[in-house]
């Protein structure tokens, strides 16, 4: 969604050329001058011959494309139609890879996979933090309301401050070994545990039990947030890329004051696209370990809906 279209027009004509967007990039990739990937040497001869320049290292003469170890890295769509994604994935609400493609005038394939390469470059700055000090972890899940065996369980957990606010937040989809079917699908103590292990420094943590009336208030809004969000934004999501877009919340969460109303710092979303290696189509949409759909246990999906229908009569 634009949320300021007189802004984004503006946008697009100061970064309508090539030459414009070379200039951005390169300042974003190597804040303080180029930096020889190979040997650190600051000197370089600009190639110009290429759609994009080459930097040769004057010392080991190493050329160094500019999308070479970013994102946009063996991307064939233009540099302005790629700095358009990364404003509009900046937006307070982000956007949708259907309305990246219109606006964009791409293939849905390549608005997908622009916009997830994106999301990528901020999944793994949110996976670069580790949670440390007053830690809380609090159980959450994400899925239709009326479904509760169909929900995904997840892990909402923040580092606390003085004051008992968040300073940092992080959501955690479970391995489907660490859940347990039933009514309603519970994370089991091993994937807690598994949670603390990759994410948190070892402090302890205050572990609130998912019927428990202790959750903190900051932690339910970001609940209630999240699904809107993902609800609203994107139609809904499957569980197969489910911890990118949490990833993205994440990010977007820790790094904008006011959730929903202050958008991303375009800078800070141009940074990451330009310090991160790109993850391939087929990286992105290999097989992951999901939980199965709850309707697998019965003879179809009307059967599995029945019992519920039934259930929900019978109240």
């Amino acid at each position: 969604m634009i949320d300021d279209p007189i802004a984004f027009e503006q946008f697009k004509e100061r970064f309508a050329s090539n030459q414009a967007c070379i200039s951005a990039l390169f300042d974003a990739r190597w804040p303080d001058g180029f930096r020889c990937p190979c040997c650190g040497q600051a000197r370089y001869f600009l190639i110009r011959t290429r759609r994009l320049p080459l930097f040769e290292c004057a010392s080991c003469r190493r050329q160094t494309s500019l999308i070479s170890g970013t994102v946009m890295e063996g991307s064939s769509t233009s540099l302005p139609r790629w700095f358009q994604a990364i404003y509009l994935l900046s937006q307070p609400s982000g956007i949708a890879a259907t309305e990246l493609r219109d606006i964009l005038g791409v293939t849905y394939k390549t608005a997908w996979l622009i916009a997830h390469k994106i999301r990528h470059a901020l999944s793994l700055e949110i996976e670069s933090r580790i949670l440390s000090g007053n830690i809380h972890i609090e159980h959450a899940d994400y899925g239709p309301a009326i479904y509760l065996d169909a929900r995904q369980p997840l892990l909402l957990a923040a580092s606390l401050d003085e004051q008992q606010q968040p300073e940092f937040i992080r959501f955690w989809q479970p391995s489907p070994d660490h859940v347990e079917e039933g009514f309603f699908r519970r994370i089991i103590r091993a994937g807690i545990e598994a949670f603390r292990s990759a994410c948190t420094d070892g402090s302890p943590a205050t572990i609130i039990p998912p019927v428990a009336n202790r959750k903190h208030p900051a932690l339910r809004d970001h609940r209630r947030h999240v699904e809107r969000w993902l609800n609203d934004t994107f139609c809904g999501i499957r569980p197969k890329h489910l911890q990118a877009y949490l990833n993205e919340y994440g990010y977007r969460a820790n790094h904008a004051a006011d959730f929903l109303v202050a958008g991303l710092s375009l800078g800070s979303v141009l940074r990451l696209s330009a310090t991160t290696p790109a993850i391939t189509y087929p990286e992105l949409t290999k097989d992951r370990p999901v939980l199965l759909p709850p309707w697998h246990k019965f003879e179809s999906k009307a059967k599995w809906r029945g019992k519920w229908l039934r259930l929900y009569t019978a109240v």
